[in-house]
């Protein structure tokens, strides 16, 4: 059994940081196709041309199922779509991938929308036995940083797994955005929090 990144973007830092960050939690378990990538297990081979399509589940928020132990009986790969988050949803993991291979079956991770990173640890976790409603999920973080009277916050509206006591995040991502030591990070945000999105949008724009 593999967990497959099928890469769908640019291989900008971002995307990297999070492949590599899956890499340290998967460990050889993760493949990533469709980009050639030195240090990762990667293929430029689309991962429809390294496994039979009904031995692969498929990872879409839109699907109406959610991933259990039982569904990876008899599967070689689950796959998730090499794509960025946007907020809200665009339906990119339908549109790029789930729509175009229909002999897959699909599944959901549940309501929140993961980091490709934080993906990949639910699989393993699930892998291990664990059903959906026993892995915990903050809902958004936020770092928040003063400069002298200025004051910068980063919000980020996604999903992020409690693990080893705190969010599954990358701190090459997070360090990308801004963050320092000296900044404070939050998690489980509200409603207001969440939309917060200017400063996160700004970084995106700039990379």
């Amino acid at each position: 059994m593999k967990i497959v990144i099928e890469n769908l973007e640019p291989l900008g830092k971002w995307v990297l940081y999070e492949y590599e960050h899956s890499y340290e939690v998967a460990g050889d378990l993760l493949l990533i196709t469709n980009a050639k990538i030195e240090g990762l297990p990667s293929t430029e081979r689309r991962f429809y041309e390294v496994f039979d399509l009904d031995k692969v589940i498929i990872l879409d928020p839109k699907a109406e199922r959610k991933l259990e132990p039982e569904d990876l009986v008899e599967k070689d790969a689950v796959v998730i779509g090499g794509i960025l988050g946007d907020h809200p949803p665009k339906g990119r993991t339908w549109q790029l991938l789930s729509s175009k291979f229909p002999q897959a079956e699909v599944r959901n991770l549940g309501k929140l929308q993961l980091p490709i990173d934080n993906a990949v640890l639910v699989i393993k976790l699930v892998m291990e036995g664990k059903r959906l409603e026993e892995i915990e999920i903050a809902r958004g973080l936020k770092f928040e940083c003063s400069f002298l009277r200025a004051k910068r916050t980063v919000v980020l509206p996604f999903g992020y797994v409690i693990y080893e006591g705190k969010p599954f995040v990358s701190m090459k991502v997070l360090k990308l955005l801004g963050f320092k030591d000296s900044c404070k990070l939050s998690w489980n945000l509200t409603d207001e929090e969440m939309s917060e999105l200017d400063s996160l949008n700004q970084a995106r724009e700039s990379l």
